[in-house]
């Protein structure tokens, strides 16, 4: 695909118009353009009186034309796991990192365990909403905790300062779990509270889906350590302290494994 920039639509304009002003600026037939994909979608407002939306976008067209830039290879491919081990890897909490980090590891085949201390998405929302009506604070499912991780009751804001190619497979999983289609190109992208909360149920479905595991109300209680090596660790179940959950090999080790 070629990749065309600063192509320019006034406020009042279709985007539909871009295949037009593709084509004029490639020379070609309109029918000659097969497909169009918006990369990038910004706003010129230095002129007040001539606001403009600025588009980056890639077009496919038999046509062969010059002078004009490839559109780069985007796909990135997770890697399958080289090694297979009985071992399965432990991610203390499902905010934005620990989740990613076992959808991660879930398409790598290591089949992850996620531990959180909160509730899943939909008895998390019906706490909150409970404690903004007056009811008491539950210290383990409320804004800060459960599902999702704080963020899961922001705006959906997706703001980085980074350039890494990794930012736009992040973006693409969020669409791929529900968010809108305009977060892959519009900048500063924006999902919303209320279509987060279903993004964050859908990518955990998806994590499940390749073989992890997401156990709530569950959390973190110490790590086990000797000479150094982290052996593993034991979590609190509920109100019961449970025997240590061990993901480490040990001669000394003892306890319930994965």
């Amino acid at each position: 695909m070629i990749r065309l920039t600063d192509i320019k639509l006034g406020l009042d304009e279709d985007e539909k118009a871009l295949a037009d002003k593709a084509a004029k600026k490639l020379k070609v037939d309109k029918k000659d353009i097969n497909e169009i994909k918006i990369v990038k979608k910004a706003i010129d407002a230095r002129d007040k009186n001539n606001i403009k939306f600025v588009y980056t976008v890639d077009v496919a067209t038999p046509v062969k034309v010059l002078g004009f830039s490839q559109a780069p290879e985007e796909e990135f491919e997770i890697p399958k796991a080289k090694r297979k081990s009985q071992k399965r890897m432990v991610i203390a909490g499902s905010g934005p990192a620990g989740l990613f980090c076992a959808y991660v590891l879930a398409k790598a085949g290591l089949a992850p365990v996620v531990i959180e201390r909160g509730k899943d998405i939909d008895r998390r929302k019906a706490d909150v909403e409970s404690f903004w009506k007056g009811a008491g604070l539950d210290e383990n499912s409320n804004v800060q905790f459960g599902e999702g991780g704080a963020g899961t009751f922001s705006d959906g804001k997706l703001n980085t300062g980074i350039s890494d190619p990794l930012v736009r497979e992040v973006l693409k999983t969020f669409y791929e779990c529900g968010a809108p289609e305009e977060i892959l190109y519009i900048n500063k992208p924006h999902i919303g509270t209320d279509k987060l909360q279903t993004v964050v149920k859908n990518l955990r479905q998806k994590i499940i889906s390749l073989g992890g595991e997401v156990r709530f109300e569950t959390a973190l209680s110490d790590l086990v350590i000797e000479k150094g090596a982290l052996l593993g660790f034991c979590f609190q179940a509920g109100n019961l302290l449970t025997p240590p959950l061990w993901f480490w090999q040990s001669a000394t080790a003892r306890g319930t494994r994965f």
